[in-house]
């Protein structure tokens, strides 16, 4: 299975926040796991492991807006109405799991994320026009830089910072 690694950082009012998510082409939607907390995705892989091994029925999980339903070869998932239903492997679900909490995992380690979102950050300084998200947009930008997409929201005051300036201002959400 393959991953695809995300790091985007929002702007509300004059907060950014940080959110880091991961997701595969081999699991449709699975990226909105990606707000679960390092903690709530440790006690999931628990359970999880113990319903493949026969130690639980099933588990009932997920997050607010994306519900799933493990048993212990297949999980259904999909969004909070549980109307649409994707099936997959559950030991594939759980490797998801285990590959978001690495993810989340290195990103925090010595606020490494604060390094690789000031490289982007950098990059995009450079040369605002090659890295517009949306021909008309001013303020979203998109860069991949070492398998990893960043998604930036800046402003035009923003380019007049600092590569350290810009991530001293960074808030975590994960």
């Amino acid at each position: 299975m393959s991953y695809e690694y995300q790091l985007t950082v929002t702007r509300y009012y004059t907060q950014r926040y940080v959110m880091i998510g991961v997701g595969s082409s081999d699991l449709d939607q699975a990226s909105s796991l990606s707000e679960m907390s390092i903690d709530e995705i440790t006690k999931t892989l628990a359970e999880l492991n113990a319903v493949i091994s026969g130690g639980l029925e099933y588990l009932d999980w997920g997050t607010d807006l994306f519900h799933v339903f493990s048993e212990a070869t297949v999980s259904r998932y999909g969004d909070f109405d549980k109307v649409e239903r994707y099936e997959v492997s559950t030991i594939g679900l759980r490797d998801f799991l285990i590959e978001l909490k690495r993810f989340k995992e290195q990103c925090l380690a010595g606020d490494y994320y604060k390094v690789l979102i000031g490289e982007a950050f950098a990059a995009i300084k450079v040369n605002p026009s090659k890295y517009k998200r949306w021909p008309t947009s001013d303020t979203h930008f998109l860069i991949t830089l070492n398998n990893t997409i960043f998604s930036l929201i800046l402003e035009s005051n923003d380019f007049n910072l600092t590569q350290n300036q810009y991530v001293a201002q960074l808030e975590r959400e994960f």
